[in-house]
């Protein structure tokens, strides 16, 4: 159930991403893209930028990755990645990185598969062309850890890459992201940091302005070679550092995913399309410039870095804080529908009196019956005879035991075969089901409350007063009875005549009072007897049904807890300012969105079928088939409403002020709300490399604001950026409700400025003296190697 939960959540960011993006042409980058990952080390990388890529460029369909590695590689069925094995698995550490150099120009197949691999990704540039406004550009990203040992062949794979492309692009510019890892989480520590020393003084290198390529590394199926040529000019346009601590010293937590959004976002930066309707203040990124930029005078090869920042509103933790507040809301109302008259539910559960008339209509025979009882009596009997008799004396000289056998064999007898037949359970389900669980006036609440022991109105309560009312009755009857056998017959309470010649009538009058009185008083028994029998199926039944229920209603009640955990843990996800007032703030959102659902569909309208209908069949097939329902309701009927489509600022500002009541001082000023956001945004835009700044001689810095232009925020931000800062402030326009992010750039920094290059090269030092080679050239011998260590 946690994924259903947090793919929920997901899908409505990514849909607000979508709907924030959609009409924005400046998510879409101009000329293609091929990102080349080198070594295993970026596997992750490439992962990430690949669904970053696919969240924030419109035209992300036609971008390219390509991926050389040796062990670890993204297993994918994306058709847009193409990837290479290089060898190397099983080299000496001591002779990693040469050997694989070697390797590389020994082995004619890896060149044949990897001419082969680029040319198809070439053709691949050519199918997905129609997404680009123009192919007369080529973007090449190459992205590489600098610890990697595959990187000692990145001229090589860069230069053969860029060779093929130009065969169908009259300019392919190359940049490249060298990802640094200055965290010492591991054992072999001080070697994986002799590895980016060696790639990063062989970096310098190829950044020299005479740096120059010549070797045959254009190979054909049939072994003919041609030359891959690289004139006087550094191997990169521009090459940016990207470390996993900032420029305070400090390490980030999400170092990573930050720096591989800052990838993406440079990218699109440098290739975005421009607005038509182009402002004076909204300072575009340009490329070259930036790059003549971090140069400056500078005759030694230069670098970059960047840091990124973004203030986004928690749309997850949102999500799942409006889900388990929308599916309290349906609770609240379903348990609501309970608090009904005991009439009302009684009759539902068919155990009005109009009820048990028609269980005695199908159960006893009509007491007209009696009346046959007549035809009993002898026609020489008088009443003279009996009239000094009590009525049990009476009956059995008059009838000899007859009127017993009588009521016996027609009534008594039938009515105890029925009651061994009766079998109510399928009725009574029947009555909860479709009267009340399957009612959308009710529900499963109302049933699992009404079939309570405990909670009123219950109709088990109900039933044991019932019983306690029959059996009472029914001794009362009983006592009636016995006192109407003891009376003597001419004291009884029927009409009698003292007339002469009157003896047969008063015999009549007095059998008409005795069927009467006494088995009609013995039919009232049964009846009783009857009741209670009715009302002892249906104790059990009720019982047994609640005991179901209840697993169906702890089913709910486990859904509604885990709802909230996971909505409560949502907010611990998220910035403390960001989050401010979730729950309190769209707890009013949904009962308002509730209210408005009960105007226009009725007060019940979670039973209709375009919601839960009943909840008894989903219960059935599982909690997860519920809370599959619940998310496809919510996103359907309650994240789509406007209240969760607010502007970015307008939502933050309200929800800061939830809690606030008119008179209240704390409440949030619009004023207060920018400039909290602006130095969240300034704070974690830091750089993400830590250079010594009493060595850098030129530094050049750039800052962008990513979001809607023409919001009062970006009014706010720009200004107080301009009145700050000295250098280059500007925004892309992108008409973001979700939030905005901060694009910051540095440039002008040395190899030798690196603190983590500083730290490291003690370890390479160490190494090399004790025989390790690191770089391109011929092996040294084993005992050299021993005798060095």
């Amino acid at each position: 159930m946690r994924n259903q939960l947090q793919k929920f959540a997901e899908d409505f960011s990514n849909q607000l991403e979508m709907i924030t993006h959609e009409d924005s042409e400046q998510r879409s980058v101009n000329h293609p893209v091929v990102f080349l990952f080198l070594g295993d080390l970026v596997a992750k990388a490439l992962k990430s930028i690949i669904t970053i890529n696919k969240k924030k460029w419109h035209n992300s369909s036609g971008v390219l990755y390509f991926h050389a590695y040796q062990n670890e590689t993204i297993t994918s069925t994306n058709e847009n990645v193409l990837s290479v094995k290089l060898p190397g698995a099983d080299f000496d550490r001591m002779y990693k990185r040469m050997q694989l150099f070697d390797n590389f120009y020994k082995d004619d197949h890896l060149l044949i598969e990897l001419n082969k691999t680029f040319r198809q990704l070439t053709s691949k540039i050519a199918k997905y062309g129609k997404v680009y406004s123009s192919l007369r550009k080529m973007n090449l990203v190459v992205i590489t850890a600098v610890d990697d040992p595959a990187n000692i062949l990145i001229q090589e794979l860069t230069l053969l890459l860029k060779t093929i492309l130009q065969e169908s692009f009259k300019t392919v510019e190359v940049d490249l992201y060298g990802l640094i890892k200055e965290k010492q989480d591991g054992e072999n520590f001080a070697l994986s940091s002799s590895f980016g020393i060696s790639f990063l003084k062989e970096l310098d290198s190829y950044q020299q302005d005479i740096y120059s390529f010549a070797k045959p590394l254009q190979l054909t199926e049939d072994h003919l070679s041609l030359p891959v040529v690289h004139p006087p000019a550094p191997l990169f346009d521009l090459v940016y550092l990207l470390s996993d601590k900032n420029e305070n010293g400090l390490l980030v937590g999400e170092a990573l995913e930050q720096n591989y959004e800052i990838i993406s976002n440079l990218n699109l930066l440098k290739n975005r399309k421009l607005m038509s309707d182009y402002h004076e203040k909204m300072d575009s990124y340009h490329h070259i410039a930036f790059r003549h930029a971090i140069k400056g005078n500078s005759s030694k090869p230069v670098y970059a870095s960047a840091g990124f920042a973004k203030v986004t509103r928690p749309n997850k933790a949102i999500a799942l804080n409006a889900a388990s507040l929308f599916f309290n809301e349906m609770i609240t109302l379903l348990q609501s529908s309970s608090s009904q008259p005991i009439e009302r539910v009684v009759e539902l559960f068919d155990l009005s009196k109009s009820s048990f008339a028609k269980h005695y209509r199908s159960l006893i025979p009509s007491q007209a019956i009696l009346e046959d009882m007549d035809g009993l009596i002898g026609a020489t009997n008088s009443y003279q005879e009996v009239k000094r008799l009590t009525v049990k004396q009476a009956e059995e000289y008059l009838f000899e035991g007859g009127t017993e056998r009588f009521f016996f064999s027609n009534i008594t007898e039938p009515v105890e075969e029925e009651l061994q037949r009766l079998q109510l359970q399928s009725h009574i389900q029947h009555c909860i089901n479709e009267k009340i669980i399957h009612n959308e006036n009710y529900g499963i609440y109302c049933a699992y409350f009404w079939t309570s022991d405990y909670k009123n109105p219950s109709v088990l309560i109900e039933i044991g007063k019932m019983v306690r009312e029959t059996k009472n009755k029914l001794l009362a009857a009983e006592a009636k009875l016995e006192q109407l056998y003891q009376q003597q017959v001419d004291h009884c309470d029927f009409r009698k005549t003292h007339l002469l010649f009157a003896d047969k009538k008063n015999l009549q009058s007095y059998l008409r009072y005795f069927f009467k009185s006494i088995y009609g008083t013995k039919y009232e028994i049964i009846k009783f007897q009857i009741k209670l029998a009715i009302l002892k199926q249906y104790q059990v039944e009720i019982e047994d049904f609640h005991r179901d229920l209840q697993k169906k209603i702890n089913s709910i009640e486990q859904i509604q807890s885990f709802l909230m955990q996971v909505a409560s843990e949502s907010l611990q996800d998220t910035d403390e300012y960001m989050d401010k007032n979730i729950p309190e703030y769209y707890s009013n959102v949904i009962r308002e969105i509730t209210a408005k659902l009960k105007e226009k569909r009725g007060s019940n309208f979670f039973a209709d079928e375009r919601f839960f209908g009943s909840l008894l069949p989903l219960l059935e097939a599982g909690k997860s088939t519920l809370l599959e329902r619940l998310l496809i309701v919510c996103q359907r009927e309650i994240l789509n409403q406007s209240n969760f489509h607010r502007s970015f600022e307008d939502e933050l500002l309200e929800r800061a002020n939830a809690r606030s009541n008119y008179e209240n001082r704390d409440v949030l000023s619009k004023e207060d709300l920018f400039k909290q956001l602006y130095l969240l945004l300034q704070e974690n835009a830091a750089i993400q490399i830590e250079v010594y700044n009493y060595t850098q001689e030129h530094r050049h810095e750039e800052s962008y604001f990513i979001g809607d232009f023409y919001s009062k925020f970006m009014d706010y931000a720009l200004e107080k950026e301009n009145e700050s800062r000295h250098y280059k402030v500007g925004c892309a326009h992108e008409k973001k409700s979700t939030g905005i992010e901060k694009l910051t750039l540095m440039g002008g920094f040395q190899i030798k400025d690196l603190l983590y290059y500083r730290n490291g090269e003690k370890y390479y030092q160490a190494y090399v003296s004790n025989g390790y080679n690191f770089h391109a050239g011929h092996l040294p011998s084993r005992e050299t190697a021993q005798k060095g260590l």
